[in-house]
């Protein structure tokens, strides 16, 4: 065998095609991985954004004292007063997110004194991840499970 040197005793190219094999396998696994998380990922991702705007409607129902509405069409919401609309989102859109399903059983109302009406528990799904929960109290808090 022919040995490949560099200021010494150096390795065969046998040696380094099974290195380079060896690390070719670690990362096909690396990948294979990190697309199984992801979609796991997105779904969390998509849960703290609608907390988010949840959060954002009560804060807005107190500060223009008038009522704040959520409404679910298909996997899009939106949320407003019923004449302005405050967030508009689509997260297939917006992250380019199109695996994502969103549910509810009811469109909750943000009232000018911070509590809510319609109280509903919005389901997120993604691939086969499990479920995610967001719900929320006639108090205003909001909590994802």
């Amino acid at each position: 065998m022919k040995k490949i040197f560099l200021n010494g005793p150096g390795f065969t190219l046998i040696e380094l095609i099974v290195v380079m094999a060896i690390m070719s396998i670690l990362a096909t696994i690396g990948v294979y991985s990190f697309n199984a998380y992801l979609p796991r990922h997105r779904q969390l991702a998509a849960a703290r954004v609608v907390a988010g705007d949840l959060s954002k409607a009560r804060i807005r129902a107190i500060k223009q004292k008038t009522d704040q509405n959520f409404h679910l069409n298909m996997n899009t919401y939106t949320i407003g007063d019923g004449t302005v609309t405050f967030i508009d989102r689509d997260f297939a859109r917006d992250f380019d997110w199109n695996d994502l399903r969103i549910q509810t059983a009811r469109e909750p109302t943000f009232n000018m004194n911070g509590t809510i009406d319609n109280i509903s528990t919005i389901t997120i799904m993604c691939g086969d991840s499990d479920p995610l929960e967001i719900t929320m109290t006639i108090t205003g808090n909001i909590k994802i499970r």
